[in-house]
């Protein structure tokens, strides 16, 4: 039995899993402090233009500027323009202040902001209208032989608009002329208004919104393979019934709601804890094996560790049956965790070459169903095979969640010891290099100034004679470790207040040293 389930109660966090056979295979989350940018169109313009980058940076009504490489410009900009140099550059096509139709490529992650396209591209139930990207043309890949030839023969049939390209989805396989002349005409209304928007109105916007995640994921998932859409929200019910009724029918009767009085959705239908596994760091295969999953800035490293796993006959027996599992739960894993970009897997040493070559062709059939695009390399002799998956979307922990505010997404903090440490030494350098006549006061968390009040008590008393102050420290019970403060007391406040009475409160900007204050 496969099911779509669409847990939509609370608003602030809508999450849709795809289940089959009782077995939790895609997840898909969107919060409000979080929705997805990608698909949505805008009126933007060019406010940097990067030669050495061959790119343009793009205000699109955003915190942070887009970026808009080159070969994302549509050729439509080049018209009648004659190269300065030996070949065309983005400076001889776009210039600062000019004015464009952009759409979210990828969405903004960390420091980076989003990747944005000219190429246009318009989702539809059964296809994808591209109306200014001529040479985009295809057939999803999912679609059998006998139906990908008969989509071939009724494709020239198609009235599709000039300099516009066509690439049929999964959903479009079996359907006649009239379904798909019909979504055709539709896609390409909806084009002539995004375009009538953009010249009716002077400032930057978003022209047009990417459906929201019900709507998506009955787009995207909704199959005939698909036994029921079960919703446990009454309004998201009758808006998936509004649109399935639109412009998918058949499958109308599929869509079902859950009453939600007794036992949550996810819960009854038994995916609540696979849910909960997504979020962690490790998961632990049947066979006693464990894969590990890190991220970084560049590339997600995956490490597999036999643990418990004694399956083989020898070592190298058990290496690759280990590995032959992992091979199959990571291609799972990434596409519940949404992982995308560079990903490396560090693999069980094997001697043997052919139980590498065989690893290497698991990972391939175990991906080979993967909505998104996947290229996979060959294992090193270190044991390493590297990876790249598309980025559909930001991955599940980056929609649900933010950098730690105490560790800064380091995983890894201070210990007392080391962090009073760092505070004396700061506090040294600033009191040597500069002359400062004023007394000090210095905040931490109680733990850090108690270790300072007792073990570093002698150096404290050195340091105030030596310089001809006093040193305040005062416990915060609203700084969390491993924040601090040093701070130059102000001369009025030094005989007007208690020293509890200079906690700061909210804490702003931690471990910060400012003597400059008047």
């Amino acid at each position: 039995m496969n099911h779509i389930l669409i847990n939509a109660t609370h608003k602030e966090e809508i999450r849709v899993a795809i289940v089959r056979s009782q077995k939790l295979t895609d997840l898909n989350i969107e919060t409000s402090l979080n929705r997805k940018t990608k698909g949505n169109i805008y009126k933007a313009r060019i406010s940097r233009v990067e030669q050495s980058l061959e790119a343009a940076f793009v205000d699109y009504g955003k915190e942070k500027h887009g970026f808009l490489p080159f070969k994302e410009v549509s050729g439509f900009f080049a018209d009648g323009i004659k190269p300065k140099g030996e070949k065309l550059t983005i400076s001889d096509v776009l210039k600062e202040g000019q004015e464009i139709i952009v759409q979210v490529e990828k969405e903004e992650r960390g420091n980076k902001g989003a990747a944005l396209s000219t190429y246009i591209n318009l989702a539809g139930a059964y296809m994808i209208l591209t109306p200014n990207n001529p040479k985009s043309a295809g057939i999803s890949r999912q679609i059998n032989a006998t139906d990908r030839q008969d989509l071939k023969n009724l494709l020239p049939k198609l009235q599709i608009p000039k300099h516009s390209g066509l690439i049929i989805r999964t959903e479009g396989a079996g359907k006649g002329i009239e379904e798909l002349q019909w979504e055709v005409d539709h896609l390409t209304q909806l084009w002539k208004s995004i375009k009538t928007a953009t010249k009716n109105q002077d400032e930057l916007f978003l022209i047009y919104q990417e459906s929201d995640i019900t709507v998506r994921a009955l787009r995207d998932y909704l199959r005939e393979d698909t036994d029921s859409v079960i919703i446990d929200d009454l309004e998201t019910y009758q808006k998936a019934r509004d649109f399935v009724s639109f412009v998918m029918p058949h499958y109308l009767d599929r869509i079902k709601f859950f009453d939600i009085t007794e036992h949550s959705l996810f819960a009854h239908m038994s995916v609540e804890s696979q849910v909960k596994s997504v979020f962690n760091r490790e998961v632990t295969l049947k066979s006693g094996a464990t894969i590990v999953f890190d991220s970084t800035e560049a590339l997600t490293a995956i490490d597999i560790n036999s643990a418990r796993a004694t399956r083989g006959t020898s070592i190298e027996d058990t290496a690759y049956k280990a590995n032959l599992d992992s091979a199959a739960e990571i291609a799972i894993q990434l596409q519940l965790r949404d992982i995308g970009g560079l990903i490396v897997i560090d693999f069980i040493d094997m001697a043997s070459e052919e139980n590498r070559v065989a690893i290497e062709k698991a990972m391939e059939k175990a991906t080979a169903n993967d909505r998104a695009r996947v290229q996979i390399g060959t294992i090193s002799r270190f044991g390493l095979l590297e990876l790249s998956r598309q980025r559909l979307m930001n991955s599940v922990l980056e929609s649900t969640g933010k950098t730690c505010s105490q560790c800064n997404g380091s995983g890894i903090l201070p210990t007392i010891p080391t962090l009073a440490l760092t505070i004396i030494r700061q506090l040294e350098d600033s009191l040597n290099s500069s002359k400062i006549n004023n007394d000090i006061a210095i905040q931490s968390s109680v733990e850090v100034v108690t270790y300072l009040l007792n073990e570093k008590r002698e150096h404290i008393i050195e340091m105030e004679a030596k310089h001809g102050i006093n040193i305040t420290l005062a416990p915060n019970q609203y700084m969390h470790f491993p924040n601090f403060s040093i701070n130059k007391q102000k001369g009025d406040k030094k005989s007007q207040h208690k020293s509890y009475q200079g906690i700061s409160k909210p804490q702003i900007n931690p471990n910060e040293i400012n003597y400059l204050e008047n």
